[in-house]
Order: C-alpha cells, then structure tokens, then sequence
C-alpha cells in the first residue's frame, strides 16, 4: 500500500492534537483513503524540551528539514504567529510540497500572495481549521454552496468573546471579572487583546466574505469594535429588554458591495445566534437556493482544530491519489474589495447615557435625536441614589449610521451628559 509521508511542524496543543488523532485513528484513515499515513518528521523550537507526549517518530529543530526533505509531500504547519509561518509555507511551495495551516492571522495578513504562490507551483494550500475550529464552514462554502449565491453570513468567530459574554450574562460578572476566569480556564490568552478587540473575528470573515464573495477582503478594512465597553448594567438592561449581547461578525452584499463588520451587538433572546454559549461557535449563511443553513461547534481547541486539519488532510490525500489538479482558492485572482462604508449603513439602536440627575437632560437628549432625524422607540431611566449619575437608556428605530454619530456626538458634548455615555447596534434579522 502506497504511503504518504507527512511532516508536522509545531506540538503544541493543536499540533498534539492531530498527531494523536493520526495515531489513534490510523487503521480507520488506512481503510477510508487507501494509504498508509505516517508523520515521518516533527519540528519543533528545542527538540531537547521535556515533554508529556513525545511523538514516535523523528523530532527536528525547527523546520528547515522538514520543507527540504523529498520524502515528505504535505507540511502541516500549526506554530501560530506570522513572520516564522510565513517563512516556512513559502519554503515547502516553492519545494513542491502541499501545505495545511490552521493559521488564519497568517492568512489574513499574507493569504493573497501564498494562494498567487501554491497555484503558480501546483500545489494546495488548505486551512480549513483557519476558521471556526472544528466547524467545516470553509468547506461549506467551497463546495457545499457551490451552486448557490451567498449573499449574507453572520456569525460567533471568537470563542473567547462569546465566553466572556456568556459568563457576563449568566452568573453578572463584570468584564474584567468574567475575562479573568476565561484565562484561568485556557480560553483567553495572556494578552487577550486580538480577541476582546475584534481583531481575530474581523480577519476570520474577511477569509470568509472573500470566498463567499469572490474577492479579496483584507481584515485592515473591516469595520471592528471589540467587547471591553460593555459593562454589566449594559448587560442587565439588555436582559430586561428580551436581548442578549454577542460579538457578531458579518458579510453581506449591500448594493453590489461586501458590508463586512465585527461589533458587539444585542440579539433577540429568539435569534438562532443569541443561544450560542460559551466558547462555542456559530456561523449562519444565507443563500438563494438553499435560504439560511447554520453551522454550530467548537470554535478552539486543540481536538477541534484537529478535526478540521484532519478533514483537510483526507480531502488533499483523495486529490492527491485521484492525480487531480489542485483545487484553486479563486482568491488570489482577483483585486480587493473596496467594502461598504459603515455609516451609511442602517440599524435600530440602544444608546445608553450616563447624566447627571436634574431636570432638562431628557429635553437635551430627545431634542438632538429629532433634529437628526432619529425616532425613539422606548426610554428608560435608572437609578440608584438621586445624588448619583443617572443612567437614561433608549432605544432607536432603524436610522442611519452617520446620523447615529452625529446625534451621539452632539448629545455627550451637551452640559450634563458624561462621556462615558454609548451605543450599541441591534441585530433583528
């Protein structure tokens, strides 16, 4: 039986986890693809370093072998970061050799000019895993789609956020109280600022809305606000008023152009996202032919990611055996997508305002939201004691972004009216 070498580069959490997965589930592998698999080669920074799990088979210092060794005809990189990854894919492309990565910061920031690469060398690059953890949403629009125009995905990409929220909502911690037992559970890391800022969410749906899309998104461009403003009186008039907060990640075609957008938004209790928890995932892609599809899992995690990789890897096998052309991304071909701007884009609104308690601050505030054209919906004020900051929350119907700013700008620059005054958008759909 023909056998078909495979040089793993990183044994951390996710790289353990697809070479015990490999290991554990050889026999059935053997059976499904027709070939014997065999990690031939592990690289990893210090060989020497003890560790729980020694792989059985060769340890190298870093990754030089590994993309130079004939013998080894896919490299799966799972190290993380940029600058070392980006080095090392380059290298086993230009040596022919068929690359998986799970590394979606990579991607994001250098995908056009290795996807442009692995097609001019006749290899795939695959990174199934780059998005979701163990949910095949790549897949899904790739080739599940593939006779469908996708017009819209919204989802949970960051299972750390959506913990955080979840944490926040369900026992009221605060953020800095509910993002602490993230870390101390391993679902933040130490500098959580890529998560709780947007940052990973808005490169994982620019990877997407190019696929869906056809173009190229690049993450510097997506609209992005992250979670740290969000407070637990935020969280509990969101829970009186039917809603729960998510960080919502989004693409969809406004006009003929990609709107795509990351941002903490409130979701009704009944919206399919809103019931998402934890650290898991969710992706919802709507379509012309199939309509809304959801897609739920573990979005991180070393047995998640590994599942993912894994799919990769038995799909490049069957093309490799079937002799076929490699797969073309599509998105190395075609130019960047200028994107929708964000504040000519539309919702409903809670603004939340932080006064002080005298008479005059609802005229204000009502006042500046009908001079720019913004219709409320319902107001709320609360409380504590009288001789503290009020807290006047109102909800907005649908008004246009830039009038939003605006109408908020002026409203926190009036007398009496806090700067640490905010909005939120509402997601109904």
């Amino acid at each position: 039986m023909e056998r078909i070498n495979i040089g793993l580069v990183g044994f951390g959490t996710v790289g353990r986890s697809f070479y015990e997965l490999v290991k554990k589930h050889s026999e059935r592998l053997r059976k499904q693809l027709g070939v014997e698999l065999y990690i031939s080669k592990v690289g990893v920074g210090n060989p020497g370093k003890k560790r729980d799990l020694l792989p059985d088979t060769e340890l190298v210092e870093g990754y030089e072998d590994i993309v130079r060794d004939p013998g080894i005809e896919i490299v799966v990189e799972l190290v993380g970061g940029i600058d070392k990854p980006l080095d090392l894919i380059k290298k086993a492309i230009s040596n022919g050799k068929h690359v998986i990565t799970a590394n979606k910061a990579l991607l994001a920031d250098r995908g056009e000019e290795l996807f442009r690469l692995a097609r001019e060398r006749g290899v795939e690059l695959k990174f199934e895993a780059s998005v979701g953890g163990g949910i095949p949403v790549i897949k899904v629009i790739r080739e599940s789609l593939k006779g469908n125009e996708i017009y819209n995905i919204s989802g949970i990409l960051n299972g750390t956020t959506n913990y955080i929220l979840t944490r926040m909502t369900e026992e009221g911690l605060d953020f800095k109280e509910a993002l602490r037992e993230a870390q101390e559970a391993g679902f933040a890391e130490s500098d959580p600022t890529l998560d709780i800022e947007g940052i990973d969410a808005a490169q994982k749906i620019s990877l997407l809305a190019g696929l869906a899309f056809r173009g190229w998104v690049d993450y510097r461009d997506v609209y992005c606000e992250g979670i740290t403003g969000i407070t637990k009186k935020d969280i509990e008039f969101a829970t009186l008023s039917g809603f729960v907060f998510k960080l919502v990640a989004s693409a969809k075609m406004l006009d003929g152009v990609p709107a795509v957008s990351v941002f903490p938004a409130l979701l009704p209790k009944g919206h399919p996202l809103a019931s998402v928890r934890n650290e898991y995932n969710a992706v919802m892609i709507e379509s012309d032919f199939l309509g809304k599809s959801m897609y739920l899992g573990r979005g991180a995690g070393g047995k998640a990611t590994a599942s993912s990789v894994a799919s990769d890897l038995g799909d490049l096998i069957e093309r490799i055996r079937m002799k076929a052309k490699p797969d073309p991304v599509g998105l190395e071909g075609f130019t960047r997508f200028k994107l929708f701007p964000q504040e000519d884009r539309e919702f409903k609104y809670y603004l939340h305002f932080v006064t002080e308690n005298r008479p005059g601050i609802w005229a204000t505030v009502t006042g500046l939201l009908a001079s720019n054209n913004i219709n409320i919906e319902s107001v709320h004020q609360k409380w504590e004691d009288p001789s503290e900051p009020s807290d006047l929350y109102i909800m907005v119907d649908k008004a246009r972004e830039s009038n939003i700013n605006k109408a908020y700008g002026e409203i926190v620059a009036s007398d009496g009216i806090y700067e640490s005054s905010k909005f939120f958008r509402i997601l109904e759909d």
